[in-house]
């Protein structure tokens, strides 16, 4: 079973890209991380007892975390969290572990009771792996349920540069079945720390430099390594079952709160909660270490928010959707696709597809608008106009532009000044401009020339209504 992973098309998930997923769903299956939607197994009997055996390979890669975001990371096999490991109750499980890191590493099977010279921590149970070397771990697969692996030397910084997976030992018997499975891990992301800080080779970063205890900050929240537009949806259809494996390998706790609908947790950390005795809860605080296992049924049929209610994480990345097949959302975004479900116009397409790396538009070099011919409503109040060659500011305040809507004479210079804390970047849904990452303080220009109205939306916040537009008239 896969977890949690951007599509394999190669577009990107986001406010836009997981309205256009309604349908492909299935492409999900071969990405390898959230990807979910993939039928459970049942097997009516148990199986024999097996070996099984894997390769996990420790080594410092590009990891991008949302697009335009790309962080430099270790990881295992080339992805955060590492590749979901399945083995049945009582197989023998043989796991090499490869390092390829600049420093010693070694793993530990959270949750799992296997013998002491088996468990991963450093100097107590074994000696680290070596860079270039290699260890074989081997053990009974006993404790079914969500269990994890991660590093175990030097976990502060290894963890934190994404040297985790998740471990699912599934049960002898597999009972009940459910249509749709999904393992959530969550983990945070410090942007000051690098490998070179984790070796010794740079300084911590001054806001890290100031935190007492070994302690590290957090700027981004992280669903199986992604944040914000790139974390698919929960796809289910009406009448399904679906079990969500969480998994918390961060260091800060986080409140899981569904709209629409109410779960049960039918596991504490992988350990099955007597049959009778489940809460029913809508929100659940997971802590470091912790798992819980959500049953949710597919009874209300629309598009919800899933995210951490610490509002400011969910801000920063740790939010993403509940998605009934077929459905869309009945707020003002979903004015930004068509009827099916898709992106509309083609032109949208760009805001999944453009490198991370094109540079923003500025106002000595004028992209070329291809306007939208549609429009939203601005409401009253809100449609301040600027003469031809002024320069307009549309204030970027974290969950919303302010003003949302305005109209401006052709060669005005519209710039988009981030007044909040937040990061953000803003993209035109037909495509004539992308900001890219806007840090606080930060501002992104471009010259509009052409009449016409162009519709805008933060690409980290448009999950919280964070749409705009501007009309070119005169």
């Amino acid at each position: 079973m896969a977890h949690l992973a951007r599509p394999s098309s190669g577009r990107r998930f986001g406010l836009l890209g997981s309205l256009a997923l309604v349908g492909v769903v299935a492409l999900l299956a071969a990405a390898g991380l959230w990807a979910g939607a993939v039928p459970v197994p049942f097997a009516a009997a148990a199986e024999a007892s097996a070996l099984r055996e894997f390769t996990l390979t420790a080594e410092e890669i590009d990891w991008e975390i949302a697009p335009g975001t790309t962080v430099r990371a270790w990881a295992y096999n080339r992805q955060v969290p590492g590749p979901e490991l399945r083995v049945r109750e009582g197989d023998t499980v043989r796991i090499t572990l490869r390092n390829e890191l600049p420093v010693g590493t070694t793993v530990h099977w959270h949750g799992v009771d296997v013998p002491p010279a088996m468990d991963g921590p450093v100097g107590l149970n074994q000696a680290a792996v070596e860079p270039g070397e290699a260890f074989v771990y081997e053990f009974v697969a006993t404790n079914p349920g969500s269990r994890m692996y991660h590093s175990h030397a030097d976990p502060t910084v290894q963890i934190a540069l994404g040297l985790y997976g998740p471990l699912v030992v599934e049960p002898r018997q597999l009972t009940p079945r459910y249509d749709r499975e999904y393992t959530a891990m969550l983990n945070e992301w410090d942007l000051e720390l690098t490998p070179d800080v984790a070796t010794g080779k740079a300084p911590r970063g001054p806001r890290d430099a100031q935190l007492r205890g070994g302690e590290l900050g957090t700027d981004l929240f992280l669903i199986n390594g992604r944040a914000h537009e790139d974390i698919p949806p929960i796809a289910v259809a009406e009448g399904e079952r679906v079990l969500i494996r969480l998994m918390n390998l961060g260091n800060l706790p986080h409140a899981i709160h569904s709209h629409g609908h109410s779960f049960r947790v039918v596991a504490t950390d992988g350990n099955a909660v007597p049959e009778g005795l489940e809460l029913v809860k809508d929100t659940v605080l997971i802590g470091p270490g912790e798992r819980y296992d959500l049953e949710l049924f597919g009874d209300n049929p629309g598009v919800w928010m899933f995210h951490c209610h610490m509002e400011h994480h969910a801000a920063n990345g740790m939010m993403t959707l509940i998605w009934y097949d077929g459905a869309l959302p009945t707020g003002p975004v979903a004015s930004f696709f068509g009827p099916d479900g898709h992106l509309a116009p083609e032109g949208a397409g760009y805001l999944h597809d453009a490198p991370a790396t094109e540079a923003a538009p500025s106002a000595d070099s004028p992209p070329a608008i291809a306007l939208a011919t549609d429009s939203v409503d601005p409401g009253d109040g809100a449609n301040p106009t600027g003469p031809a060659g002024d320069v307009v500011e549309v204030d970027l305040l974290d969950d919303r532009f302010e003003p949302p809507a305005l109209s401006v004479a052709p060669g005005t210079l519209v710039r988009f000044v981030n007044r909040g804390a937040n990061w953000h970047s803003v993209a035109a849904f037909d495509g004539s401009f992308d900001s890219g990452w806007i840090d606080p303080g930060g501002s992104f220009e471009v010259r509009l020339d052409a009449r016409g109205t162009v519709k805008f939306i933060c690409k980290h916040h448009g999950l919280r209504g964070m749409v705009g537009q501007v009309t070119v008239e005169g």
